[in-house]
C-alpha cells in the first residue's frame, strides 16, 4: 500500500488505511512533515515604522489564560500571544481540514502513545527557552485533567490523556487510556498553547491570566478586563517579527461608537457588526467587510436538573413542547438572511465530511398543535421559566430571544428572557434555560466536541457550577465507544447513535451556525478565518 505523503514512518498501516480514507486525511499527516522554514516576515528586529493597530471589540473576558479565559471575546486575542503545537492552516486550506507544525515539528502514533516532537530555538516572552517540560506541564495532569488541576476545564479537551512526558529536550509522549487518533486535532486547541512551567507555577492561574506570558508574536503589555489589552511586537519570536509594532483591543460596547471610530480612523479594526448594519459599513470609504460563517453554534440550554426545586423542564414532554413551539427556520432567516442557516438535526454541519447528511430529517419539527398538546400532557401549570442570556454577546440572539418568547406564550409556555450584563451574572441561578454558544471543529472533520467533549460527564456542561444535566447511562456508554472508536465506519455508526440519544432526551435547542464579521481600514490586507479568533500576524496580516 502506498503511504500518504507526510505520513510519518512509525504511523501503523491500520492508521494509513483509515487516514486514506477520510475526508480530512491530510489533517494528521501535513504535520508529519518537519518545517523549519527560514521565518516568512523580512522585517527588522525594532523597527519602528510598523503601525500600531487598533481593535475595537464589544467584549473583553475577565483573563486571558488559554484554558479558564476560554470565550468568543479571548478568543480573539489568544493566536496572537500563544503558539499553538499544531495549528489549522486557513492559508493552505481555507475549509480549515489541514493540520500543519507550529510549536510541534512533527507528530506520530505507536497504538496508545504518541510521540511529538518541537521546534527548536523558541523562546518565552521572558526570555526563557521553550523545553519538554514546558510541554509536558502544559499538556499534564497537574495543570489539565488530574483532580486538583489547575484549569480542569482543560478535562474537556484532554479526555483520554493518562500519561504525558518529556523524553527528551525536545521531545515529549502523550499515552492516552485507548488508541486516540485525534490527538493531532487536540494540540491544535486551546490545550495546544503552550505556556512556561515556571512561571505559571510562580504566578497562578488567576496572575498568569492577568499577565500571560507565550511564546506568540505579541507579547502583553498590559490587561485590563473592563478596557484594554495591550500588546507589543515580539521579535524574538521564532518565525520573525510580527508585521505590526502593537496591538490594542479596546473594550467598545456599543456598535455605533465602533462604526464611529473605523469611520475617523480611530480604530482600523471593528468587531461584531450587527447583520443589519453591514450594507452601512460596505459602503464606508477605504473600508473592507469581512464575515465568515465560523466553527460554533449558538444554542439554548434547558436546565434538566432539580436545581431550582420541582424544576418543570424536568420533564421531557415540556422540553420536547419548547422545541415544537419554535420555528427557527423563519427566525435565523429574517435575521441573518442568507448569511448563515439553522441546522434541522443538532450536531450536522458540512464541515463533518461523511458525517454530515444534507437530508436529514429533525425529531421534532416545528408544530404548535402538537407543542400545545405536550404542554397538556406534561402537566405544566403556567410556572414561569427563566432564561438568562448574557446581553449583547452574540449577533442577533437578543432579538431572536424576545421572538421565541412570543412563539412560547403562543402555546402556553411561560418564559421571561432575563437579559444580564456579563457571564457571571447570566450563570448565576436560579434559572431554567441558559444561552451558550459552542464550537463545532475542535477535532477537524470530525463532531467529537460538540457531541461527546461538551456533553460528556468530564464536559463543560455537565461539570460546571452552572452545569444543566447529568448524562444518562445509555448516553454515555455510546459516547465512550463512540472515543474509543478508531475505524470510521464504526464511529460514524456511533455518532449516530449518540446523537438519536441526545435529541431523545433533548437537553437543549440549537440555533443556528455562528456567523463573525470584522471591518477594517481598507489598506491592510487581511484574511479572516473560520474562526472567532484574529491571526494578526504571519502571512494573515499584510500592511
Amino acid at each position: 500500500m502506498k503511504k500518504p505523503s507526510g505520513c510519518p514512518d512509525n504511523h501503523t498501516q491500520g492508521d494509513t488505511e483509515m487516514l486514506k480514507r477520510r475526508e480530512f486525511g491530510k489533517l494528521a499527516l501535513v504535520g508529519g512533515v518537519t518545517s523549519l522554514a527560514a521565518p516568512r516576515n523580512a522585517l527588522s528586529l525594532g523597527d519602528t515604522s510598523r503601525p500600531a493597530l487598533t481593535v475595537a471589540v464589544e467584549a473583553l473576558w475577565q483573563n486571558i489564560a488559554p484554558i479558564n479565559g476560554i470565550s468568543n471575546a479571548s478568543a480573539r486575542i489568544f493566536p496572537n500571544v500563544y503558539d499553538r503545537l499544531i495549528e489549522i492552516d486557513y492559508l493552505k486550506d481555507p475549509a480549515g481540514q489541514t493540520l500543519s507544525p507550529r510549536l510541534a515539528t512533527s507528530w506520530s502514533r505507536n497504538d496508545k502513545v504518541w510521540t511529538i516532537e518541537l521546534r527548536p530555538n523558541v523562546k518565552f516572552h521572558n526570555g526563557a527557552p521553550m523545553t519538554a517540560e514546558d510541554v509536558a506541564f502544559t499538556l499534564s495532569e497537574e495543570r489539565l485533567w488530574g483532580k486538583t488541576a489547575y484549569e480542569p476545564r482543560g478535562r474537556t479537551f484532554a479526555a483520554g490523556f493518562v500519561r504525558v512526558d518529556a523524553v527528551g529536550p525536545l521531545t515529549i509522549e502523550i499515552e492516552t487510556a485507548e488508541p486516540d487518533i485525534n490527538v493531532p486535532g487536540k494540540l491544535s486547541g486551546y490545550i495546544g498553547y503552550v505556556v512556561p512551567k515556571a512561571y505559571y507555577l510562580e504566578k497562578g492561574v488567576d496572575g498568569f491570566g492577568q499577565v500571560p506570558v507565550g511564546t506568540g508574536p505579541y507579547k502583553m503589555r498590559s490587561y485590563r478586563g473592563n478596557e484594554a489589552a495591550i500588546l507589543d511586537a515580539f521579535d524574538d519570536h521564532w518565525d520573525g517579527p510580527p508585521p505590526a509594532r502593537s496591538l490594542t483591543f479596546k473594550l467598545v460596547p456599543e456598535y455605533a461608537g465602533r462604526l464611529a471610530g473605523l469611520a475617523t480612523g480611530e480604530f482600523d479594526f471593528i468587531c461584531s457588526i450587527p447583520t443589519d448594519q453591514e450594507k452601512q459599513v460596505e459602503g464606508l470609504p477605504d473600508v473592507k467587510l469581512v464575515r465568515q460563517r465560523v466553527g460554533n453554534y449558538t444554542a439554548v440550554l434547558f436546565n434538566m436538573r432539580n436545581d431550582p426545586e420541582d424544576n418543570p423542564l424536568q420533564n421531557q414532554d415540556l422540553r420536547y413542547a419548547l422545541i415544537q413551539a419554535i420555528d427557527m427556520d423563519s427566525i435565523v432567516k429574517s435575521l441573518f438572511g442568507d448569511t448563515t442557516f439553522f441546522p434541522a438535526v443538532p450536531f450536522n454541519f458540512p464541515e463533518y465530511g461523511r458525517y454530515y447528511d444534507p437530508a436529514a430529517k429533525p425529531r421534532l419539527p416545528f408544530d404548535p398543535d402538537a407543542a400545545r398538546a405536550l404542554v397538556t400532557k406534561s402537566g405544566y401549570k403556567g410556572q414561569e421559566l427563566i432564561w438568562h442570556i448574557t446581553r449583547g454577546f452574540w449577533t442577533n440572539y437578543d432579538a431572536a430571544a424576545e421572538i421565541m418568547v412570543e412563539m412560547w406564550r403562543a402555546v402556553g409556555l411561560n418564559v421571561e428572557a432575563r437579559f444580564r450584563d456579563n457571564f457571571q451574572l447570566a450563570y448565576s441561578r436560579p434559572f431554567h434555560m441558559l444561552a451558550v454558544s459552542g464550537g463545532t471543529t475542535f477535532i477537524p472533520g470530525d463532531p467529537y466536541q460538540p457531541l461527546w467533549l461538551d456533553w460528556s460527564p468530564t464536559g463543560v456542561i455537565s461539570s460546571a457550577a452552572w452545569k444543566t444535566w447529568d448524562p444518562p447511562r445509555e448516553f454515555v456508554e455510546i459516547g465512550q465507544a463512540y472515543s474509543r472508536a478508531v475505524d470510521l465506519d464504526e464511529r460514524k455508526r456511533l455518532f449516530k447513535e449518540l446523537s438519536a440519544e441526545w435529541q431523545r432526551v433533548m437537553p437543549g435547542q440549537y440555533m443556528w451556525k455562528s456567523v463573525a464579521n470584522w471591518a477594517h481600514q481598507a489598506k491592510y490586507g487581511w484574511i479572516g478565518i473560520s474562526e472567532f479568533e484574529m491571526r494578526l500576524h504571519g502571512s494573515y496580516l499584510k500592511l
